[in-house]
């Protein structure tokens, strides 16, 4: 028999929108709670339109993003900017034990969903807010995508190339907003503990930006020692590494190599077809300019990865104990069995979904649900969660209070 998941029992009321809280709500789903996610026709959720693969009818239904961050939900479809929906919503988070969203500061006052008004009606509730700057000071108003916050959080300053623009993550990568989703879940997961400890309930301002200068620290510290320091790109370099870079091979794949010292270098004397600059292979005579042999030996090692295809340049490179390995796009991940099924699943058309980043030995990633159409629980949800009879559940149809069309 297998043991209950271990948020079996708990419902979240699911405002969340993109990778941020999306993401968010779907890892709180996978490890068991009932996540209900909110939706308004009026105001799609964007990963419902970006990546729209059509506009047939019903096209809302099959974006691609959407698919891949809401599995395991259910969704309710409530006209938010009705009275009766707004009673509704209320209704349902005084059932549950948590709230996810990453609104705009300022829409939870709009729905008369605020702090305040939460914390007084339901005293044990969890309310998780991911916004871009949290929830005070002077720009907590600003709109962010991951972009803006690679920017303002510094992770850009320090990405790229010597010489070179700064680079962000982009939409393919977002990388603010997987980070932000992975530890928001953390906080989730810790405030529940406290409620269950003291018996009130915990607002969580999960500011963005923050986390994304938290993953820096190193920086922010070095910053701090010296005020004149500005941060360095150095592409694929890592300091105090001799060499780290990525180099072409013969089958147009790319090699990933780490040279940490000239003793480390001097064994690549062991890899057949390797020319070694003069001061690698007499490293015992006169301390040599690391950076002109750094050059040297990038030069060697270009002139030597593009003769092989990457499987052997791995091979022959550790070996000799050097540090190397095949740069990895999606397809090979899908064919590494180490990984496919630890943070990627299929559901049952062979849709790709996230999966979960980590693993229980005994309760294996579970898709329990596809990611639901628009609205395709309301009336369930309504009848379970609150109790409304057949008529209540038709009046509100008949209002369009719970309509499903954009």
């Amino acid at each position: 028999m297998t043991a209950p998941l271990p948020l079996a029992g708990i419902r979240v009321i699911d405002f969340g929108q993109l990778t941020a809280g999306a993401n968010t709500s779907a890892m709180l789903a996978d490890l068991g709670a009932d996540v209900i996610k909110i939706e308004s026709p009026a105001n799609l959720d964007l990963f419902r339109i970006i990546g729209a693969a059509d506009q047939q009818p019903g096209w809302w239904n099959r974006s691609a993003p959407f698919i891949f961050s809401n599995r395991n939900k259910r969704s309710v479809a409530l006209d938010l900017k009705a009275e009766e929906g707004r009673r509704l919503v209320t209704e349902l988070i005084g059932q549950a034990d948590v709230v996810v969203e990453n609104f705009r500061r300022g829409v939870l006052e709009r729905l008369g969903l605020d702090e305040a008004s939460l914390r007084s009606r339901f005293p044990r509730i969890v309310l998780a807010s991911i916004s871009s700057q949290g929830e005070t000071g002077p720009n907590r108003l600003h709109a962010s995508f991951g972009s803006t916050l690679d920017a303002t959080g510094g992770l850009a300053s320090m990405t790229g190339y010597p010489d070179d623009i700064p680079l962000v993550s982009g939409g393919d990568v977002n990388y603010p907003d997987q980070v932000v989703s992975l530890i928001s879940t953390g906080l989730i997961l810790a405030a529940l503990r406290e409620v269950r400890r003291t018996g009130r309930g915990v607002r969580l301002d999960i500011s963005q930006r923050e986390i994304v200068s938290f993953m820096i620290g190193e920086e922010l510290l070095a910053a701090a020692s010296d005020p004149t320091r500005r941060a360095q790109r150095q592409g694929n370099a890592q300091e105090g590494v001799l060499l780290q870079d990525c180099f072409a091979c013969a089958d147009s794949r790319w090699v990933a190599i780490t040279v940490f010292d000239t003793q480390d270098a001097a064994r690549l004397s062991g890899v057949p077809g390797v020319m070694l600059p003069p001061d690698i292979e007499h490293a015992d005579a006169d301390p040599p300019d690391l950076a002109r042999t750094a050059a040297s030996l990038r030069h060697a090692l270009n002139t030597w990865c593009i003769r092989h295809d990457v499987n052997d340049a791995v091979r022959l490179l550790g070996a000799q104990g050097i540090a190397a390995t095949a740069v990895l796009d999606g397809l090979d991940l899908l064919r590494t069995p180490a990984l496919s099924g630890a943070s990627i699943a299929q559901d049952a058309d062979g849709r790709m979904v996230k999966g979960m980043p980590y693993r229980f030995a005994q309760q294996p990633f579970d898709m329990r649900h596809l990611a639901p159409e628009l609205g395709r629980d309301t009336d369930a949800v309504l009848r379970e969660v609150l109790g409304l009879s057949d008529e209540d559940i038709a009046r509100l149809q008949a209002l369009g209070v719970t309509r499903t069309d954009p």
